[in-house]
């Protein structure tokens, strides 16, 4: 598929869900099916796909016509995915996926990711809400840093030197938490 851009996929100013949906749905699908858990239904990814291309009509009228689709979408494919998690973050029951647990072989290394991921998420709570929408725009929306800056109308260094500070104090509260590196 070669670079498309927005206006490739207006129609009298409107933008063309059914062609959209044709050209993306194969890139999206495979998006949200590589980044999600094994956990995840596949109600659960439809149900983020469709979120995907609901997000886009509703805010096609707020895009140049110049935006790339493909990075448009990887960015808010990883948004709605990250959105899902959250919602189901507080529904989780672990009745819900004994039979999954008991069935994996390697259950000290569930055990660590969680712990692991729960450190992330605590350490991410305590940074400043520049270095915490830095970090996100990142690595969750892909952006480049030269991205990040121009957004933020800040220079490049500055973004870097931030995101170089937030990495260190995430390795730091990570081997605070027992997931230090052998030196």
């Amino acid at each position: 598929m070669k670079n498309e851009i927005l206006k490739d996929y207006l129609v009298n100013g409107k933008l063309d869900m059914d062609k959209l949906l044709d050209d993306f749905y194969g890139y999206v699908y495979i998006i949200v099916k590589n980044s999600v858990s094994i956990y995840i239904t596949n109600e659960d990814i439809e149900e983020i796909i469709s979120d995907v291309f609901i997000a886009i009509w509703k805010n096609s009228n707020m895009l140049s016509n110049t935006t790339d689709l493909k990075a448009y979408l990887s960015g808010i494919s990883k948004n709605m995915i990250k959105n899902k998690y959250r919602k189901n973050e507080l529904n989780f029951s672990i009745s819900d996926y004994e039979e999954k647990i008991i069935d994996n072989s390697n259950l000290e290394k569930i055990v660590e990711e969680n712990e692991r991921d729960f450190i992330m998420k605590e350490c991410l709570k305590t940074l400043k809400k520049e270095e915490y929408k830095i970090f996100i725009m990142f690595y969750y929306e892909s952006k480049t840093t030269k991205e990040i800056a121009k957004e933020l109308n800040c220079s490049i260094g500055k973004v870097k030197v931030i995101l170089h500070r937030v990495r260190k104090i995430i390795k730091r509260n990570l081997e605070d938490g027992g997931y230090g590196y052998e030196k």
